[in-house]
């Protein structure tokens, strides 16, 4: 009973997460969007989805049981949807919007933070990775390797004059 209590207050403490729209909008320049693919997020959905199915039906079964291992099964599906849950998250809500020389980058839970281009120290390169933007007073930004227009952060980068290293600090050619 309470488990089932605490997955209803999850759920409900979740669900504004992954519905949350609120990105600015200009006509003024070109906007690029960086982030994780539709096809991505659906399958990261449908992947929570199974296993917090997974991890209730295993609870109901345990009830109704005298069985007392079927609990390890259910910390072991519950710790899956938690998993999931997380990278649906992440995959639903991080992206990074460039506008007029800003970048507006959300984080997991959607909360924006604003930073100029000007901003931007340096950008580090890991071809597997992704890319880390590094800022004036050391914050980092992180611009993953499977976001859609990845290869316009290159450009941008470019445009700026920003230097550009790769995974050993040595400084990339300016046609990458």
């Amino acid at each position: 009973m309470i488990s089932t209590i605490i997955i209803l207050i999850l759920i409900s403490i979740i669900m504004p997460l992954i519905f949350r729209t609120n990105e600015p909008v200009s006509e003024d320049d070109e906007r690029i969007v960086f982030e994780f693919n539709k096809t991505f997020k659906i399958v990261m959905l449908a992947c929570t989805i199974i296993f917090v199915i997974i991890s209730i039906v295993f609870f109901i079964v345990t009830i109704y049981s005298d069985k007392k291992d079927a609990l390890i099964t259910i910390i072991f599906f519950a710790s899956f949807a938690l998993f999931s849950s997380f990278l649906y998250l992440l995959t639903r809500n991080k992206k990074i919007v460039y506008i007029n020389n800003t970048l507006y980058v959300y984080n997991i839970f959607g909360k924006q933070k604003n930073f100029n281009i000007e901003d931007i120290k340096t950008a580090n390169e890991i071809p597997s990775d992704g890319m880390k933007l590094i800022l004036k007073d050391n914050k980092k930004i992180k611009v993953d390797a499977q976001m859609t227009n990845y290869s316009k952060i290159k450009e941008i980068l470019n445009k700026n004059n920003i230097i550009c290293t790769d995974k050993k600090g040595n400084n990339v050619p300016k046609g990458w």
